[in-house]
C-alpha cells in the first residue's frame, strides 16, 4: 500500500527509519481495518502501531522512549516504509513474496534444506549473526574477544583508507554498532549479564578513540544504546547487592573520576540512581561523588556539579539528614543551581533571613536574573513591599530589561492615577535607549498592554511590511487606510528589488494580504495594474503573481 507519511517526520528520523526497514527489523506485522502493528527491532523490541486511512497516515505510537514523549520515532518510520513497500495480503498478513516462498518450502526435503541452510550460514556472516541472534539459545555464546573483534571490524569497515568515517559514512558506523547492541540486549534477555556489561563497556570505551564526523549524532545515539543495556542490567541484578553490581558501580566511580567517557558528552553518573533507589553502596557512592566534587572544584567551570550535588541530596533525604544537606549545598553554593538549591532548603526550614542574606550576596558577586527573580518571590511572599518594588525595577532596568512580565508586576503596585505618571518615565527611558529595532518588541508589547495604538501606529509605520503585520490586529480598527498604503508602498518598493522566483512569490502573498483587507479593492487594482506593466519583461514575477492572485 502507498502512503503519504514522509512530510510528518524529521529527515533524520526518515533516514534511520528506512535503514530498520532495509536491515529487516520490522517482524509480525498484523492489520486490522485501519490500523496496523508490528514489532520493529531497536535497543530493544518495541511494539509499534499506525493508524492509515486510504493512503493518508494519519497517527503513530511506538513503546520507545522517544515515542512517548510525543514523537514521531525510527520505529514508526520503519513499519510506514514497510508497508509502502512490501506487497501485503490483508487476509494472511504476508506479502505476495513471503507466501511464494513458505509455499516452496513446503515442497522441499527437510534433509537438503537443513544442508543447504548450514552453507548458507558458513558462507555468509550476516546471516549467520541474524540467524544466531533469532534462536540465540541453541547456539553457544560468543566470547568478550568474539565481540572486540566484531566492534572493531564494525568501525574499520566503516571508516575510509584514513581511518577517518565521513558524515555519509558514520550512519554505517550506526547502523553496524546498532547490530551489535541489538545481540547484546538479546544476552540481557536470556541472562547473560556478565557478558552483556563487558560488551556494553567495551563499545562505550571505543567511542573517544572512535575519529569520526559525528554531526549527526551518531556515537551519541550508540552511547545512549550502551547505557540502556547498562541500566537494564542493573533493573534486573539490583536486587542485592552482588559481584557485577559491584563491579559496574566501580566502572561507573572511575568514569566521574576520570571523566573519560564525559568529555565527550556520555554521562553515566544517572545510572547511581539506580543503586539509590533500592539503598545499594551508598557509602561507596557518597565518597565518590565527594572526590569528584573535590576534584571539579579547581576547574572555572565545573557542569556535572550539579547533578552530583542532586544525587548527594538524594541519599541524605534517605538518611534524613538535612545538617548534611546544608553543609554540603553551603560548600558548593558557587554553582548557580546549587546556589537556589540551597536556598529552597532555607526557606523549607523557614530560614528566610538566611536565604535573603544569600540571594543579596550573590547578586552583587553575579548579576544573574534567577537571584533577582527568586529574591522578587520571597520579598512578595513576606509582604516587604519595598524591597519588592527596588527588585522589580532592578529586574526592569538591569537583569532583564524591559520584560513585559515584569512591567505588569510594577504596575499593579500603583494607582491609576501614579501608575499613569510611571509608565511615561518607563517608556520615555526605553525610547532613549531603543536603537535601530533593539527593545522595539519591548516598547510594542507596553502600547499593548497600555491600549496606546496611536503610539504604535508612529512607531511602525516607517517599518517593514512584516513587522507591522505582526500588529495589523491592534491598528486595523483605526489605521485600516493607512496601512493600505503603507503595505502598497512596501509591495513598490519590495518588487523593485526582488530578483528571484523566492521573492517575487513573497512579493505576491504581500500583494494577496492587501487584497483581503477592508475597503482596499482601489488600491490593490492600481497596484496590480502597475505590477503588471512595469515588471511585464519578468515572466517569473508574473507568473507568481497569477499563481497566487
Amino acid at each position: 500500500m502507498k502512503i503519504d507519511f514522509e512530510d510528518d517526520f524529521n529527515s533524520i528520523i526518515l533516514s534511520r527509519g528506512y535503514e530498520y526497514y532495509e536491515d529487516g527489523f520490522v517482524e509480525d506485522v498484523l492489520i486490522k481495518d485501519n490500523i496496523i502493528t508490528a514489532k520493529v527491532e531497536g535497543t530493544e523490541t518495541y511494539d509499534v502501531s499506525v493508524e492509515v486511512d486510504n493512503g493518508i497516515f494519519i497517527d503513530g505510537d511506538c513503546t520507545c522512549p522517544y515515542a512517548s514523549e510525543g514523537n514521531y520515532c525510527k520505529h514508526i518510520a520503519a513499519l510506514l516504509y514497510y508497508l509502502d513497500n512490501e506487497n501485503l495480503d490483508e487476509n494472511n498478513n504476508y506479502t505476495t513474496k513471503e507466501k511464494e516462498i513458505r509455499d516452496s518450502l513446503r515442497t522441499i526435503n527437510k534433509i537438503e534444506l537443513d544442508d543447504f541452510l548450514v552453507e548458507l550460514l558458513i558462507e555468509d556472516r550476516d546471516v549467520y549473526d541474524k540467524f544466531r541472534l533469532r534462536f540465540n539459545k541453541s547456539f553457544p555464546s560468543l566470547t568478550i574477544e568474539d565481540y572486540e573483534n566484531k566492534i572493531y571490524s564494525a568501525i574499520q569497515s566503516s571508516a575510509g583508507r584514513d581511518g577517518f568515517i565521513d558524515y555519509h559514512e558514520s550512519w554505517d558506523y550506526t547502523k553496524n554498532m546498532h547490530k551489535i547492541t541489538s545481540e547484546v540486549n538479546t544476552l540481557v534477555d536470556n541472562g547473560e549479564y556478565d557478558l552483556a556489561f563487558d560488551v556494553a563497556r567495551t563499545i562505550l570505551e571505543t567511542i573517544p578513540e572512535t575519529d569520526i564526523d559525528d554531526s549527526n549524532g551518531s556515537t551519541g545515539e550508540v552511547a545512549d544504546s550502551c547505557i540502556e543495556i547498562i541500566e537494564r542490567i542493573l533493573e534486573f541484578i539490583l536486587y542485592d547487592e552482588n559481584v557485577l553490581a559491584k563491579k559496574i558501580l566501580d566502572y561507573i566511580l572511575n568514569e566521574i573520576k576520570t571523566e573519560y567517557l564525559s568529555n565527550y558528552a556520555i554521562d553515566l553518573y544517572p545510572l547511581f540512581n539506580l543503586y539509590v533507589e533500592r539503598n545499594i553502596y551508598l557509602d561507596e557512592i557518597e565518597e565518590g561523588l565527594l572526590d569528584a566534587l573535590e576534584v571539579g572544584q579547581s576547574k572555572d567551570y565545573f557542569w556535572n556539579a550539579k547533578h552530583y550535588v542532586d544525587i548527594l541530596v538524594d541519599i541524605y533525604n534517605n538518611e534524613d539528614s538535612k545538617k548534611k544537606i546544608i553543609n554540603l549545598l553551603k560548600k558548593y553554593s558557587n554553582d548557580n543551581y546549587i546556589c537556589l538549591k540551597l536556598v529552597d532548603e532555607y526557606l523549607n526550614a523557614d530560614n528566610v533571613n538566611d536565604a535573603i542574606t544569600l540571594l543579596k550576596n550573590r547578586l552583587k558577586e553575579d548579576s544573574n536574573r534567577d537571584y533577582a527573580y527568586k529574591l522578587s518571590e520571597i520579598y512578595q511572599k513576606e509582604n516587604m513591599m519595598e524591597e519588592y518594588k527596588n527588585i522589580l525595577y532592578k529586574l526592569l532596568y538591569e537583569l532583564d530589561k524591559y520584560n513585559i512580565d515584569i512591567y505588569k508586576k510594577i504596575k499593579y503596585l500603583y494607582s491609576n492615577k501614579d501608575w499613569l505618571i510611571e509608565r511615561e518615565k518607563i517608556i520615555s527611558r526605553i525610547l532613549k535607549e531603543a536603537k535601530g529595532n533593539t527593545y522595539i518588541t519591548d516598547i510594542l508589547n507596553i502600547y499593548i498592554e497600555e491600549k496606546k495604538y496611536d503610539d504604535m501606529y508612529n512607531l511602525l509605520k516607517d517599518k517593514d511590511m512584516s513587522t507591522i503585520m505582526r500588529y495589523e490586529e491592534y491598528l486595523l480598527p483605526k489605521y485600516n487606510k493607512e496601512l493600505i498604503n503603507i503595505y502598497v508602498k512596501c509591495c513598490k518598493s519590495f518588487a523593485s528589488k526582488a530578483f528571484n522566483r523566492t521573492m517575487y512569490s513573497e512579493l505576491a502573498r504581500d500583494m494577496l494580504h492587501i487584497k483581503k483587507m477592508q475597503n482596499s479593492e482601489n488600491e490593490y487594482t492600481k497596484l496590480l495594474e502597475e505590477m503588471r506593466e512595469k515588471y511585464r519583461n519578468k515572466p517569473a514575477m508574473q507568473d507568481e503573481l497569477s499563481q497566487v492572485l
